[in-house]
C-alpha cells in the first residue's frame, strides 16, 4: 500500500501569467516522467503501481486532452532507467529545451524520505540506485536541488512549470522512526510555499494505490487524470477548461469517499490547468457509464502502526497469507474471513482491523465486480463461463453478501454490493434452472431476485438482459423481447442484449427478423459470434445445409473457441450425410467443452449407429452427468443396456427414468415392461405394457413378435390383454 504525496505545482508564475493556461497558442510543452516500483536495494520496499503512474501520465500527456506533447519531447524512466544521474540529466535537458512561453511539466512517482531528524529541513526524491541509508552519499535527489531546478525554469526563462511529485512509503524505510516521509512532504510544501499546489492527501494522511483503480493505480493519480481530462469541468461551469477549484473539488469528492485521504490545493481557484477535448471527455462518460469500475474499497493506511511487533503476529501473517492466495471464505478454518473474526479478539492487531476489513471486503467483491465488466466487455472468455455454468457464479452471491456485511449498512457502497448480490444469485438460479426438466418455478425465482436487484439499481443494463434471459427459457418471448430491448436502450453500444433480441425471434420462428437483428448485432461486433451462430441455425432450420456450414465455419474464423459453432456444423454435417466431418466437428466442439450434454449425446449416438455400444453408453452417460434430465441419452442408455449390452437392471433403471421425463411416449412403457420381463418380472412387466396400451400405443404385432417379451408373451394375460385393447 502506498504512503504518498503528489504535489502538483503550477510553480513561480509571473503576475502578467497568474492563470496556467491549456498551451494553446504558446510555446512548446515537454515533460520528465519518472516512475519507480523497484529499487536496486532489496532493503528498500518495492511499490506496486508507481511506473504505471507515471505510464499513465505520459499517455495522457501525449493525448488530445493532455496537449498532444509529442513523444520526441517527453523523457520517461521507469524502474532501472531512473538512477539518480539519468534523472539529473533529463532535467538538464528540460532546462536546456525550454524557452519563454514554453511549458514544462516534471512528473515522479516513487519513494520520498528524510533519514534523520538533523536535516529536518530537506528531503530527498529516492532515484532507482538510492541506498536504504545514507541518503546524502547514494543515489537520492535532493527538494533543494528540484527547487533549484524549477526556479531556473519559472523564474529566469520564464517557463510554465507543472511538477507533480508522488513520494511513496510501503514498508519500513530510514526515516520511518523520525516521520522522514512525513518531514519531506512538509518539506517539499514549504520549499514551493509562493505556487499553486494540489497535495494527494494532508500531511498526515496516506495516499492509497490498489488493483481496483484502472487494473492496478494511484487512488488519487487515477482521478487526478479523469479530471484533468475534463470530468472536473463536466460536473461544474461545463466551460471547457479545467479549473483549479473545479479539479479540487472533483478530486476531493472522489477521492475522500473512498479513503481516507483529503486532497489539498492551494492558489487561485480560476487557474487553468488544461483545455476540455471533447470526445476525449465523451468516451470516459460512456465509459463510466457501461463500465463502471468498482474502487469503493479503499485502506487508509494512516491506521497501520510503525512499530513492526504486530504485523509479524502469525494470526495477521496467516490472514494476509489467505488473502494473497484467494482462499476468502474456503476452506473454512483457514479462510482469510475467519482468520479476520479471529484478529478481532486479539488487541495489538485492533489497529489493522478497519484496514483489513475494506482490504477484505474488496478481494470479495472483486470477481464479481471483474465478472460485470466483462460481460458488458461481451469477453468471449465470460460469455463462455456463463454458457458453461462455471461453478464460481454459485459462490459470487456469498463472496457479495459477506463484502457488504463487512463494509456495513451504512456504508454508500452496501446497496450497490445487496444488487450485486441480487443479480449474481437470479443468474445462479438461471443458470441451475436450464438443467432441470421442471425448471419453471426455479426460473420464477430469479426473476424475483433479479426484480430485488432492479429496485435498488434500475439502470443496469445487464439485470435487465438477465431478465430477458429468464423469460426466454420460460418461452415468454413477449416479456423477453421487452428486457431485451431495455437492456439495448439503456447500453446501445452493448452487443449482447441483441444477439438476444435475435435469438428470441429465431425461438419464434420469426427469421426474417432474426436474421435482420443478427445483422444489425454484427455491425455492433464483428467478432461477437453468437448472432452468425443465430444465422447458421435459421439457416439450418430453412434446409439450407451448406450455408449452415459456411455460416458456422465463419463463426470459428471469429472465435476458434465457439463450441456452439462446431455443434452446429457438426448437424448440417450430418444433415449432409458427411458422417466423419459430423464426427469431426462433434470431437471439435467435446474438446472445448467435455461437458456439454448436446455434443455428448451427439458423439454417442453416431458411435451406436457406427456398431460401438459401449463407446456410445460412455458419451450417453457423460452426457447425462451435465444433463440429469435430458431424455434421448436416457432413451438410448435403456435400449443399448435391453439390446447391445445387455444389462436388464440397468436398462429398467434408464427406461424408468424416461417414462418420467416422457410420460406421453408410449413406447417407453413398453420398453420398460421389456426390460421387467427379461428380469422374470411378469406381473410388473404386465402392469407397465397395460399402461403403454391404455395410453394408445397399437403396435399389437410388434408386441407378439419382439423377443425381448418372450417371457411374457406364453402367459394367457398377455394375450387377453392384447385382445382387449385390439378389439
Amino acid at each position: 500500500m502506498r504512503f504518498s504525496f503528489f504535489l502538483l505545482l503550477l510553480a513561480l508564475c509571473l503576475p502578467a501569467r497568474a492563470q496556467i493556461g491549456a498551451m494553446a497558442g504558446k510555446g512548446s510543452a515537454r515533460a520528465v516522467i519518472i516512475g519507480i516500483s523497484d529499487y536496486e536495494d532489496e532493503r528498500i520496499p518495492s511499490l506496486k503501481f508507481a511506473h504505471r503512474d507515471a505510464m499513465a501520465m505520459a499517455e495522457f500527456l501525449q493525448s488530445a486532452a493532455g496537449g498532444n506533447i509529442p513523444s520526441d519531447n517527453i523523457r520517461m524512466l521507469l524502474n532501472g532507467q531512473a538512477t539518480r544521474g539519468e534523472i539529473a540529466m533529463a532535467l538538464y535537458w528540460l532546462v536546456e529545451q525550454s524557452k519563454a512561453g514554453d511549458r514544462a511539466i516534471i512528473y515522479f512517482s516513487g519513494h520520498g524520505d528524510l533519514e534523520n531528524k538533523i536535516m529536518m529541513d530537506q528531503g530527498y526524491l529516492l532515484a532507482y540506485d538510492a541506498k536504504a541509508v545514507n541518503y546524502m552519499g547514494s543515489g537520492t535527489y535532493p527538494v533543494e536541488m528540484l527547487q533549484k531546478v524549477i526556479q531556473t525554469l519559472s523564474v529566469r526563462l520564464d517557463v510554465e512549470v507543472i511538477l507533480i511529485t508522488d513520494a511513496c512509503r510501503a514498508g519500513k524505510l530510514a526515516g520511518s522512526e523520525t516521520g522522514g516521509v512525513v518531514a519531506t512532504n512538509e518539506g517539499l510544501a514549504r520549499a514551493f510555499n509562493n505556487e499553486i499546489r494540489i497535495l494527494s492527501c494532508e500531511p498526515n494522511q496516506f495516499s492509497l494505490e490498489g488493483e481496483q483503480w484502472g487494473g492496478g493505480r494511484g487512488l488519487f493519480s487515477y482521478f487526478l487524470i479523469d479530471g484533468l481530462k475534463g470530468l472536473a469541468d463536466e460536473r461544474s461551469n461545463k466551460n471547457l477548461k479545467v479549473e483549479l477549484r473545479e479539479l479540487e473539488s472533483f478530486l476531493k469528492d472522489e477521492v475522500s469517499k473512498r479513503a481516507d485521504q483529503y486532497p489539498m490545493t492551494r492558489g487561485p481557484g480560476s487557474s487553468e490547468l488544461f483545455r476540455v477535448d471533447e470526445d476525449t471527455l465523451l468516451a470516459l462518460l460512456e465509459r463510466q457509464k457501461i463500465k463502471e469500475e468498482n474502487m469503493a474499497f479503499a485502506t487508509p493506511r494512516s491506521t497501520l502502526p510503525t512499530a513492526g511487533d504486530t504485523v509479524i503476529h502469525p494470526l495477521y501473517q496467516q490472514f494476509e497469507r489467505a488473502l494473497a492466495e484467494g482462499h476468502l471464505l474456503y476452506p473454512e478454518a483457514g479462510s482469510a474471513y475467519a482468520l479476520f473474526q479471529q484478529m478481532q479478539q486479539v488487541a495489538p492487531l485492533q489497529p489493522l482491523l478497519s484496514a483489513q476489513r475494506l482490504n477484505l471486503a474488496a478481494a470479495l467483491q472483486d470477481d464479481a465486480q471483474q465478472a460485470i465488466n466483462a460481460y458488458l466487455e461481451a469477453s468471449p472468455e465470460e460469455m463462455s463461463r456463463r454458457w458453461q455454468y462455471d461453478p464460481s457464479y454459485q459462490y459470487y452471491p456469498e463472496y457479495l453478501d459477506k463484502a457488504a456485511e463487512l463494509v456495513g449498512a451504512g456504508n454508500f457502497l452496501y446497496d450497490d454490493l445487496k444488487a450485486r448480490q441480487a443479480y449474481f444469485e437470479g443468474l445462479a438460479l438461471r443458470l441451475r434452472g436450464e438443467l432441470m426438466p421442471n425448471k419453471d418455478s426455479i426460473l420464477q425465482l430469479a426473476i424475483r431476485k433479479q426484480e430485488q436487484s432492479l429496485s435498488i439499481d434500475s439502470l443496469a443494463p445487464h439485470v435487465y438482459n438477465e431478465l430477458g434471459l429468464a423469460y426466454l427459457r420460460l418461452k415468454n418471448y413477449r416479456k423477453a423481447l421487452e428486457y431485451f430491448e431495455q437492456a439495448h436502450e439503456l447500453s446501445p453500444g452493448w452487443v449482447v442484449p441483441v444477439g438476444n433480441i435475435s435469438t428470441a425471434q429465431l425461438e419464434m420462428a420469426r427469421y426474417d427478423e432474426a436474421a435482420t437483428t443478427a445483422e444489425q448485432a454484427l455491425e455492433l461486433r464483428e467478432d461477437y459470434v453468437p448472432p452468425r451462430y443465430n444465422l447458421a441455425k435459421i439457416a439450418y432450420k430453412q434446409g439450407d445445409y451448406q450455408r449452415t456450414a459456411e455460416l458456422a465455419e465463419a463463426s470459428i474464423a471469429f472465435d476458434s473457441n465457439y463450441t456452439y459453432a462446431y455443434f452446429i456444423l457438426g448437424l448440417a454435417r450430418e444433415a449432409q450425410n458427411r458422417m466423419d466431418k459430423a464426427k469431426d466437428a462433434y470431437l471439435k466442439a467435446y474438446q472445448l467443452n467435455p461437458k456439454d450434454a448436446l455434443t455428448n449425446n451427439k458423439l454417442g449416438y453416431l458411435a451406436q449407429i457406427n456398431g460401438q455400444p459401449a463407446e456410445a453408453a460412455s458419451y450417453y452417460q457423460a452426457a447425462l452427468q451435465y444433463h440429469p434430465y435430458m431424455s434421448e441419452p436416457t432413451y438410448n442408455l435403456g435400449f443399448i443396456y435391453l439390446a447391445d449390452l445387455p444389462n436388464y437392471a440397468e436398462s429398467e433403471k434408464y427406461f424408468r427414468k424416461y417414462v418420467q421425463l416422457k410420460p406421453g411416449d408410449m413406447e417407453g412403457f413398453v420398453l420398460l415392461a421389456c426390460a421387467l420381463s427379461l428380469q422374470g418380472d411378469q406381473d410388473q412387466a404386465l402392469e407397465w405394457l397395460e399402461q403403454a396400451l391404455e395410453g394408445g400405443f397399437s403396435a399389437f404385432d410388434d408386441l407378439r413378435s419382439t423377443p425381448f417379451l418372450q417371457g411374457l408373451q406364453p402367459d394367457p394375460r398377455f394375450a387377453a390383454l392384447l385382445s382387449r385393447y385390439e378389439n
